[in-house]
């Protein structure tokens, strides 16, 4: 009988097969470790970005509806959204330009600010000067990215871009979150801008079937403050 000869039931395996499963265990230990560092390590880290879940404060400043609701507030413009995957369009409408009061928790990225209300916080005034509300015309555009909401985006999730973040965006701008373009320069560096329709009105499940994809926008580029916008229209978009 071969004395290497593998036996379920005998209690020791033969010292060849004992060998060769050591250093096979061994080597796959070290590969594993190996790979699964490579991948995280290829992936790198996430942005910094930042979400103060159920930390609200007040804030105070001048409301404006267009292209999204928005405060501007102590020299920052805070796009404004509500708890979960809802906007607050309905809850603005009509007071465009106007002193409000909210409290808010605040989401962050980059330079970028939003702040997630509290819907009953409301209190509206028409004390205060109207927002200054200059648009400068940057010309027409071609530009390739992605289309993002922008809550999650800016930092209540991350990656919050990307394939793995598709459902979830496409809840959320169906919700009324603002829907963003995530755009890239030859650095590497990205700005997201503000999507609307050519005609100025609020885009939400017009932009559904390009979410989380490389698309291709042409359209005519604006910056309102520190707003980027982009107004197109949807049928003109094309996947790369």
């Amino acid at each position: 009988m071969n004395p290497d000869f593998y036996v379920g039931y005998q209690p020791v395996a033969a010292p060849a097969i004992r060998r060769f499963v050591r250093v096979a265990s061994i080597t796959l230990g070290v590969l594993s470790i190996g790979i699964a560092t490579f991948i995280i390590w290829a992936q790198g880290p996430f942005a910094v970005s930042r979400f103060d879940f159920g930390l609200y404060h007040d804030y105070e400043g001048e409301l404006i509806e267009w292209p999204y609701p928005a405060l501007i507030g102590n020299n920052t413009r805070y796009l404004l959204v509500g708890p979960g995957k809802y906007g607050v369009a309905d809850l603005v409408r009509g007071h465009d330009e106007t002193r409000v009061q909210l409290r808010g928790a605040l989401i962050s990225r980059g330079a970028d600010r939003m702040l997630e209300i509290e819907p009953q916080s409301l209190h509206f005034s028409s004390n205060g000067p109207p927002p200054s509300r200059q648009i400068v015309d940057l010309g027409s555009v071609t530009l390739t990215g992605e289309i993002v909401d922008t809550k999650c985006h800016l930092g209540v999730m991350n990656p919050g871009e990307g394939k793995v973040h598709r459902g979830c965006a496409v809840r959320c701008i169906s919700g009324g979150a603002p829907p963003g373009f995530l755009v890239r320069d030859e650095a590497g560096e990205t700005r997201l801008l503000l999507l609307v329709g050519s005609d100025g009105r609020a885009l939400g499940r017009e932009v559904l079937d390009y979410v989380a994809e490389p698309v291709r926008i042409t359209g005519r580029l604006e910056r309102s403050g520190s707003a980027l916008i982009l107004l197109t229209e949807p049928r003109d978009f094309r996947r790369e």
